[in-house]
């Protein structure tokens, strides 16, 4: 059966992804009082913690730290869980999968949509009114409007390139985790150094403009497709602020200089072949998935 098959296969059983995505969504928090609110409590206070963390021990002075640490904050954090949750997202519907036919790759695409949607109302509930708020102090300030950039057209194509990079992601990985049950936690070790690898607490113009790293680094560093991702949500949602000292550069510089755009299509590209190449993988496993569970 080709990919397109495949896929129009699993267009069919439409309602029952709905349905396990909506059951994702009632077990993560059926035992907890406060509910979904926890989603957005944990990316909130972890963000504050390495907001002063990084703002009054490494002394940076950007205007507006915080919102440019949660605008990537945010979406890290939808990467995050929509990759770990993968990885036993077959495994753990092992009496599922054993007893009733249906496209095995509705359990990995369905925590994927679950955190998509936990993301949305993050932006939702969280992001966008301190944005607001942001942009309405500042044209109070300046007796003129303030407006966000207008790349913030551009954020929907935005989310769709994460998702695809995500389902794709776990699409892999899950399909790998019925065999190799090591996988989801070396998953959990590399999403720890990439933490770090990519610019949540700091900026990408720190990156670009340190005199410690080389340019093919530099360059290195652009082909990661989440480098990217995270610096175009910065420069879709925040405008670039005034020149400030950060951590690594000796005189002030300006950061959120905008997209690197060569680089986002690049990202986009990528993010399209990931989620097809996982599709593919998944699919030519996924009916031997019985004979290890």
């Amino acid at each position: 059966m080709s990919l397109f098959q495949e896929a129009r296969e699993a267009w069919r059983y439409r309602e029952l992804f709905h349905n396990l995505v909506q059951r994702e969504l009632d077990v993560r928090y059926k035992n907890s009082k406060l509910g979904i609110a926890w989603s957005l409590a944990n990316p909130i206070v972890r963000a504050l913690i390495l907001w002063a963390v990084f703002y009054f021990v490494f002394n940076s002075k950007v205007d507006n730290y915080a919102a440019y640490v949660l605008a990537a904050f945010f979406p890290w954090t939808y990467f995050l869980t929509g990759v770990l949750d993968a990885g036993d997202a077959v495994s753990k519907q092992l009496g599922l999968v054993r007893k009733v036919y249906f496209p095995r790759e509705l359990l990995p695409l369905a925590t994927t949509v679950a955190n998509l949607r936990h993301f949305l109302l993050s932006l939702g509930v969280v992001l966008f009114p301190l944005l607001a708020f942001l942009y309405i102090r500042d044209s109070l300030t300046h007796h003129s409007l303030t407006l966000p950039p207008r790349e913030l057209l551009l954020l929907p194509l935005l989310v769709v390139m994460q998702t695809l990079l995500i389902g794709g992601i776990a699409l892999f990985l899950s399909a790998l985790n019925v065999f190799f049950e090591d996988v989801k936690f070396l998953t959990a070790v590399a999403l720890d150094l990439l933490f770090y690898a990519v610019p949540i607490m700091y900026f990408l113009e720190q990156v670009r403009f340190s005199e410690k790293v080389p340019s093919f680094v530099y360059t290195l560093y652009l082909l990661n497709p989440m480098t990217v991702i995270l610096t175009s949500y910065r420069a879709f949602l925040l405008p670039i602020p005034p020149k400030a000292e950060v951590p690594g550069i000796k005189d002030p510089i300006y950061i959120n200089l905008g997209v690197p755009w060569p680089y986002f299509w690049l990202a986009f590209v990528v993010c399209v072949a990931t989620f097809i190449g996982g599709y593919a993988f998944f699919n030519s496993r996924k009916w031997r998935f019985v004979e290890q569970l």
